[in-house]
C-alpha cells in the first residue's frame, strides 16, 4: 500500500534537521479549481490538502471540502468533487483504523451520505475539518419528542460567505425513528418557531 505524501519535509542543514514545506501538486490546484467552476462557487483556496494512503487526494477550501472521486486505483488521483463546508453533517476520525469518515447532510428521513477515506495521519487537515464545519452552524437548537429524545433544528451557512442563505436540517437522536406518526410536522412546527424568532 502507498504511503502517504507529507507536506513537510526534512532538510540536513549543517547536523541541524528542519522543515520546508512542500507545495500542493499544481494537479490538486487544477482539479479544485474546475469542481469550484463546477459547482458556480467560483474561485476557491486550499488552505490544506493531504493523500489518502490510496494514492489519492483530499482538500479543504475556503469554502468546501474536495473529496475524492473515482475508487482507489482510479487513473486520475486528483479527481475531486465539491462538497460546500455548510453540507457537511459531521467528520469522525478513526485513530486505529486509520479512517477519515465524512458524512453528508440530506433530506429528512433519508440516510446520510458517508465518505470513507483511509489516511494515516489527519495533521493540520483535522483542524481545518473541525473549524469550517463548525464555522458553518448558524444555529443548532434540541427539540424533545419523547422524555429527553428528540431531534435538533440545525440552520447552516457557508463560513466562507455570511450574506448566503441559511440552509436548515433536521438531526434526529438515536432511538428517534424517522417515519415516527407525527414527527416530521413536529420538526416543521419547530423549525418555523426558530426561524420566526430570529427573523431568518
Amino acid at each position: 500500500m502507498a504511503q502517504p505524501t507529507r507536506f513537510l519535509r526534512a532538510c540536513d542543514h549543517g547536523g541541524v534537521l528542519k522543515l520546508r514545506r512542500t507545495p500542493v501538486p499544481s494537479e490538486l490546484t487544477a482539479a479544485v479549481k474546475r469542481a469550484a467552476e463546477a459547482d458556480g462557487a467560483g474561485k476557491d483556496s486550499i488552505l490544506s490538502a493531504i493523500q489518502l494512503t490510496d494514492g489519492r487526494w483530499l482538500a479543504g477550501g475556503r469554502s468546501a471540502v474536495y473529496l475524492p472521486l473515482g475508487a482507489p486505483d482510479a487513473a486520475d488521483a486528483f479527481g475531486v468533487r465539491r462538497v460546500g463546508w455548510e453540507q457537511i453533517e459531521r467528520a469522525e476520525w478513526d485513530s486505529e483504523q486509520s479512517v477519515l469518515h465524512v458524512w453528508e447532510t440530506t433530506a429528512f428521513g433519508t440516510p446520510l451520505v458517508g465518505t470513507h477515506l483511509p489516511v494515516e495521519d489527519l495533521g493540520k487537515f483535522g483542524q481545518l475539518l473541525r473549524e469550517r464545519v463548525s464555522a458553518s452552524i448558524v444555529i443548532q437548537r434540541h427539540y424533545p419528542i419523547t422524555g429527553k429524545k428528540g431531534l435538533r433544528v440545525v440552520g447552516r451557512r457557508n463560513p466562507a460567505d455570511t450574506s448566503a442563505e441559511v440552509a436548515w436540517n433536521f438531526v434526529l437522536d438515536k432511538g428517534i425513528e424517522p417515519t415516527r406518526p407525527g414527527l416530521l410536522e413536529a420538526a416543521e412546527d419547530a423549525l418555523k418557531g426558530l426561524r420566526d424568532e430570529l427573523g431568518l
